[in-house]
């Protein structure tokens, strides 16, 4: 049974999240043998993450909104009053400010927690770090089309889930062709290598993709993503 991830992906939910975990951590401390030095570097992180996407960010977006709305109005309004430039109230962070990766230093943290002889379910659930059981039927893959940099020319990135599968089955085609089979994929991501149908000329490729389980494609197929791939 696979399960989904603890950590939130909306930033208002890892607000709460992060504002639980920092108040727990600090109380399960003793019990999971954090040395202080540690704790308080991940306290620092915590802090100023949730400072920079609850007041900072919001505020920077709100400064930029009143600033592109006051240039509008001296560019292009009529019959107006005299109108002072906005002011923006000044943004103090808090101290110290963490090096970059936050993120990445709270995973890494949450995986040796969950190594540790003082760690136990009780724990994990306080901590919010147990992800939930996932019980949905996913009749096709969920996955993700990007492009990124080859060797030579640009390449498509496809990234999926699982879930209970053995793997996925490709098909794809370039510039509204015929589709034809590319790859079974048992490890994620799958990169599309293949030189471009024209040299020098992009095109269009799209993909869909079936389950794979027990040397057969199987269950219906997905949605069409597309992406162009250029030299």
């Amino acid at each position: 049974m696979s399960t989904t991830n603890y950590f939130p992906t909306s930033e208002a939910s890892r607000i709460v999240w992060l504002t639980n975990f920092s108040t727990k951590l600090q109380a399960h401390a003793t019990v999971l043998a954090l040395n202080p030095p540690e704790l308080a570097l991940t306290l620092t992180d915590i802090t100023y993450y949730v400072w920079l996407i609850q007041t900072w960010y919001p505020g920077i977006q709100q400064s930029a909104f009143e600033a592109t709305a006051y240039k509008n109005l001296i560019a292009n309004g009529s019959n107006s009053p005299l109108c002072a430039l906005p002011i923006h109230a000044a943004i103090t962070p808090p101290t110290p400010i963490p090096v970059p990766g936050v993120l990445t230093r709270l995973a890494n943290l949450v995986a040796r927690i969950k190594i540790g002889t003082g760690y136990t379910e009780s724990i994990g659930l306080d901590l919010g770090v147990i992800g939930t059981e996932d019980v949905s039927e996913h009749l096709t893959p969920d996955y993700t089309v990007s492009t990124e940099r080859g060797e030579h020319i640009e390449q498509a990135n496809i990234s999926f889930t699982k879930y209970r599968h053995d793997g996925v089955y490709i098909e794809g085609r370039r510039n509204q062709g015929d589709w034809e089979f590319l790859a079974v994929a048992m490890v994620k991501p799958w990169l599309d290598t293949r030189p471009l149908l024209t040299l020098l000329s992009p095109e269009i490729r799209e993909y869909r993709l079936r389950w794979w389980d027990k040397g057969a494609a199987n269950g219906e197929l997905s949605a069409v993503q597309r992406v162009t791939v250029g030299p």
